[in-house]
């Protein structure tokens, strides 16, 4: 702690060898965290990256007095927290989630953990009607195209996409709220 004492008064005034000495004593701890928050490397390494920009940005206003590592850990915590809300209230994520073959395809092979979102959808999905449920299922894990379904359930095409419609549109918002409480 007190070579962070002396380093940070270094940073303080801009030495970029005294910011390289702190990157290179704390990046592989950075690193882990968000690894352990986000269960992707590449986006890990995104949000190191951020963090230490971060550090450099407020080099001024890093107190000597102040326990570095804790402070690196909550802008990387507060910046990963920030990622996955961005990402599941992503109107891309959200549309892939609504229009992938099947759930699994969906969650399967996202950066964020798979069982949270494939748990959340499905709790969403158990609150439509019957009928809205069937034809979603019918869609996304059958993989059957609009025609067949209404085929199937002898109702016309336009019954089917008006329900796939207000399915997208439940999950849609049903993600929206979830993502507020992350």
């Amino acid at each position: 702690m007190e070579q962070d004492y002396i380093l940070i008064a270094k940073l303080n005034a801009s030495s970029k060898q005294a910011f390289s000495d702190l990157y290179e004593k704390y990046v592989d701890m950075v690193f882990s965290f968000v690894v352990s928050l986000m269960n992707d490397s590449s986006v890990a390494e995104d949000i190191t990256q951020f963090v230490f920009i971060q550090l450099w940005e407020h080099r001024k206003d890093i107190s000597s007095q102040k326990n570095l590592p804790a402070w690196l850990y909550v802008t990387a915590r507060n910046a990963a927290y920030k990622e996955i809300r961005r990402m599941l209230s992503m109107e891309k994520y959200v549309n892939y989630a609504v229009h992938a073959q099947t759930l699994q395809d969906a969650v399967g092979g996202g950066n964020i953990d798979s069982k949270i979102i494939r748990k959340e959808l499905d709790s969403i999905i158990e609150t439509f009607p019957a009928s809205m449920k069937n034809i979603y299922l019918l869609r996304t894990v059958e993989g059957l195209s609009v025609n067949k379904i209404a085929e199937n359930l002898q109702i016309s095409p336009k019954t089917v996409e008006t329900q796939l419609l207000r399915a997208k549109k439940k999950i849609k918002e049903k993600f929206d709220k979830f993502c507020k409480f992350l």
